[in-house]
């Protein structure tokens, strides 16, 4: 091979490499930029992510509402069934944790409510008291009840179920709630103000006629027409139960103190007719009789509340914040969230 050729080989073999070379430079700049931009974005995910995580939304809905033998409520479900049921928070703490103790219950002693017990309840709500729906109809109902309560498919049967499981338990005390208790025959007159039910007080003692009073002055409307006379009353199904302390104790024929009545129908605390007096009187006395039937709706909501009461004992309760309730922060932030659901029904 002449030299002027091997120079020739030479400077190509020297051209071919120095471009091999180029191009593997090339890539190894944009394998460097690539790794560069894969590490920054790693860096601003993990950034957003911690930012996310430590946010103020995240911090409380890490929060566990409720506990009940271990069983956890999230915030989230938490604020979901408060925007659901339209209930303050406190009330709905206490909803939920009487469900939870009901299905603590129904495990216990083997009660479990099929699916299609559930579809029939739920039918049932969406048929009202009109006449029987169709499928699509009953499937449109429900889509829009999950639509207005943010809550699932799944959640919704569950608190369907729950609800049975209370009419179940339900049904078993009242059945077992005697209809006899000790009663008095209560008479009362309801005033205005506590110094017209202290002039009427004196002039009962003076001797003047509790019915005719009673006509002429009360603002019960349900006892005035028949002199002020309720008829036979078992305890706890008065307006107030502090009541049951005074006319459980009087004395037949004798005028209680003016007794406070607060008219919740009334909107402004401060109105004058925010607050009437009651008078009232016992004619009779009987420790066993026969409960009227007006009332045994409120004898049984007593016994099935006083049983709920007692299962709570029974199985370990925790709730977050304290002595049961929420710090500031926590209520105002879930009052927050409950106004932006509402912002977005």
């Amino acid at each position: 091979m002449s030299k002027a050729k091997r120079r020739r080989i030479e400077r190509e073999t020297q051209r071919r490499v120095a471009e091999a070379q180029a191009v593997e430079n090339v890539w190894s700049s944009r394998r460097i930029i690539i790794t560069v931009s894969i590490i920054f974005v790693l860096i601003i995910a993990v950034i957003i992510g911690v930012n996310h995580y430590f946010s103020e939304d995240q911090k409380y809905l890490r929060i566990d509402v409720i506990s009940v033998d271990g069983e956890l409520v999230s915030m989230d479900y938490f604020v979901r069934r408060c925007f659901a049921s339209g209930s303050d928070p406190m009330g709905a703490l206490t909803n939920i944790t009487k469900e939870m103790v009901l299905k603590k219950e129904a495990e216990a002693v083997g009660i479990e409510i099929s699916p299609e017990a559930v579809e029939n309840k739920l039918i049932e709500m969406a048929s009202g008291e009109d006449d029987p729906i169709t499928q699509s109809e009953f499937k449109e109902w429900f889509r829009q009840r999950l639509n207005d309560t943010k809550l699932s498919d799944v959640e919704y049967r569950d608190i369907v179920a729950t609800q049975l499981i209370g009419e179940f338990f339900y049904e078993i005390i009242a059945d077992a709630t005697p209809n006899t208790a000790e009663q008095v025959r209560l008479h009362v007159i309801l005033t205005d103000t506590e110094e017209q039910a202290e002039e009427t007080r004196a002039r009962l003692v003076a001797g003047e006629s509790f019915a005719d009073l009673a006509r002429e002055i009360s603002l019960d409307a349900t006892s005035r027409e028949n002199g002020g006379d309720i008829g036979w009353v078992p305890r706890d199904v008065l307006y107030d139960s502090r009541y049951d302390d005074v006319i459980f104790e009087l004395d037949i024929g004798v005028i209680s103190e003016p007794l406070a009545y607060y008219d919740i129908s009334v909107p402004d605390p401060s109105s004058p007719s925010y607050i009437n007096y009651y008078l009232m009187m016992v004619s009779e006395k009987t420790d066993s009789r026969e409960i009227d039937e007006k009332y045994m709706d409120t004898v049984h909501d007593i016994a099935f509340d006083q049983w709920i009461s007692q299962m709570y004992s029974e199985h370990e309760i925790k709730y977050h914040g304290i002595k049961n309730g929420f710090d500031s922060e926590t209520y105002a932030w879930i009052n927050w969230q409950l106004q932006k659901l509402i912002g977005d029904k």
